[in-house]
């Protein structure tokens, strides 16, 4: 259950719109995406980013759910390996 992962509960806590979106999509195809949008500055803009912490988890949570449903799990990283 995500609500007790450590990691989603850090970022529950500082952005709970984007766990809003997580607890929704986990376990979904929709979830990679949703990190890849996270992850990723593809708006073109200048963006601070998150804390390290919250980059960090995000990181995390993103390995997790691939661990935990293979099936819906990358089939290469951001760097094309």
């Amino acid at each position: 259950m995500i609500e007790n992962n450590e990691n989603f509960i850090l970022i529950n806590a500082s952005f709970p719109h984007i766990g809003e979106k997580i607890r929704l999509f986990w376990g979904n195809p929709e979830f990679v995406a949703l990190m890849d949008e996270l992850q990723q500055n593809n708006r073109g803009a200048l963006r601070r980013g998150f804390p390290i912490d919250i980059a960090r988890a995000l990181n995390v949570l993103d390995s997790e759910h691939g661990l935990a449903f293979p099936e819906l799990a990358r089939k290469s990283d951001m760097w094309g390996l």
